[in-house]
This record gives structure tokens, sequence and C-alpha cells, in this order.
């Protein structure tokens, strides 16, 4: 229930971001496609990986894998807040860096033209 969730508020921190980038001009279709990749992929990828790694480490050293479902919440689970709480981090730096204004570009003043009494 809490990864649906976490789903529809990266689809919407995704809005959010598009929409702040278009006001600073930015690349809002590439920063909105940034925070759903870290959103997805610290919801998903992360917690996966992270199980991946657990599971041949305990194969490896012999340990039988029951004992991940001795703790009161399962480790499953354990990592899978924490991929949620760390995708949130993740789009909230995202958001705060699309929606700081960028800074003015200083360009140099051209010289003025020359006057007519140079070309004499």
């Amino acid at each position: 229930m809490i990864s649906v969730v976490a789903f529809i508020a990266v689809i919407i921190a995704a809005y959010f971001v598009y929409k702040s980038a278009k006001d600073t001009n930015r690349n809002a279709v590439g920063w909105a496609l940034l925070t759903f990749a870290v959103g997805v992929g610290l919801q998903i990828v992360f917690p996966a990986m992270i199980l991946i790694v657990i599971t041949v480490v305990m194969s490896i050293s012999g340990k039988p894998l029951t004992n991940i479902d001795e703790l009161p919440w399962s480790l499953g689970t354990i990592i899978g807040l924490t991929g949620v709480i760390v995708s949130f981090i993740g789009i909230w730096l995202i958001l705060r860096r699309v929606s700081t204004i960028p800074d003015e570009e200083i360009f140099n003043v051209p010289p003025p033209p020359p006057s007519s009494e140079e070309n004499m």
C-alpha cells in the first residue's frame, strides 16, 4: 500500500518539478524525467539490489535465509521504507535545485560604435 502511495507521490512531484523548471527557464522535461527516475530508482531498484546482496551474502556464508523473517518487521519492509524515505529526500533536493532562480549571466558591454570623426 505504501509503495502505491509513494509511486503516486513521485508522479505528483515530477509534475511540480516540471512546472518549476518551466517557470525558471530550465529543461522541464529533462528535470521531470530525472525526478521520476530518482523516485522510482530509489524506491524499487535500490531496495531490490540491497535484498539481492543480502541474499547472496547469506547464501555464501551458509546461513539459512529464514533468519530474515525473525525481525518484528521483515527486513524487506525496513529496506523498502528506507528506499521511500531516501527517494523523497532525493526528490526534495531536485525540487529545491530546480526552484532556485538561475543567476543572470553578465555580458560584457560591446564597445561603442565608431564615430564619424575617427573615420576621417
